[in-house]
């Protein structure tokens, strides 16, 4: 069960009103009734090409983006991320070390204040991309609130999926948007300044 939100969603206009925003392609079937995820399309290949480089050992990291809404529309935008390459990986598990979180916390703080840990994003070799019981158990321990998010990609399949929080419980993984924008380093600071740190 999530915690109580902590966490309003600002208010940003959708992708698709943008033109800015091109070459908008659905990555997998995308789900309905649920909080909807954009993600740059340099972050999707990140995690594509260093899940395939490195099987058959998983990889992961953190997403960071905002939390908006438009329209009675709730969604994430995820511009960048931050790759976990210290600590412990096997081809069924990956270990995010205290160290790792430190890193985050630093890069976060100096790089991209005014953007939101959106959640965790890691690699299942051969195992497709539905959350593991230690997947929710980590989940729910560390990423709980409503904005929160799950994505994990299979380097076999070359699929991507989401999980996110639904009435209280983690909803089945779902396809969606990635995107790319032509004036990428605006869109940070934009979504940076919709709350400030």
């Amino acid at each position: 069960m999530p915690k109580v939100e902590t966490r309003k969603p600002v208010e940003y206009p959708l992708p698709f009103s943008d033109e800015r925003f091109f070459e908008i392609e659905a990555e997998g079937e995308i789900g309905s009734d649920r909080l909807l995820m954009f993600m740059s399309r340099d972050v999707h290949e990140f995690i594509r090409t260093h899940s395939k480089a490195n099987e058959p050992k998983e990889v992961g990291g953190v997403l960071l983006g905002q939390y908006c809404i438009d329209q009675g529309t709730r969604y994430v935008i995820v511009p960048t991320a931050i790759a976990c390459d210290i600590g412990s990986a096997t081809p069924a598990s990956i270990d995010f070390p205290p160290e790792f979180w430190q890193r985050v916390e630093e890069v976060h703080n100096d790089e991209y204040p005014g953007l939101l840990r959106i959640g965790p994003f890691h690699s299942h070799p051969g195992y497709g991309v539905n959350p593991s019981a230690t997947d929710r158990s980590t989940i729910l321990a560390a990423f709980s609130h409503p904005h929160h998010i799950s994505l994990i990609h299979d380097p076999h399949e070359d699929k991507s999926g989401y999980t996110c929080w639904k009435d209280g419980e983690l909803a089945p993984a779902s396809g969606f948007p990635v995107y790319r924008h032509s004036e990428p380093e605006t869109l940070v600071k934009e979504l940076m300044d919709l709350r400030p740190a």
